[in-house]
């Protein structure tokens, strides 16, 4: 994701919070705006048929990738992402 994109995707984010705080800056706000930014961008009939819940499932089950990935760092060939600590105690820099 180029820079330009990424910043204009800040704004965006900010503005919907800004305009409803309640829904998009509460504790279950996610898939909210995930949900938002699929019916604004890229809204059909398939995309309207999406329910919020699916969109909570899928962040869930990135956190848990996350998660298994730290617990797993064989497993973990990110570049990017990869938290910084527990790519040393892989390589045992530690």
């Amino acid at each position: 994701m180029d820079n330009y994109f990424k910043q204009q995707l800040y704004i965006w984010v900010y503005d919907k919070i800004k305009a409803n705080p309640k829904k998009f800056g509460g504790d279950f706000s996610n898939p909210f705006i995930m949900h938002e930014y699929l019916l604004e961008f890229y809204s059909d009939e398939k995309v309207a048929q999406l329910e919020p819940q699916l969109m909570s499932v899928l962040s869930t089950i990135s956190r848990i990738k996350n998660k298994l990935l730290e617990q797993n760092p064989h497993f973990d060939y990110r570049v990017k992402f990869k938290t910084r600590v527990k790519h040393d105690e892989a390589q045992g820099c530690n």
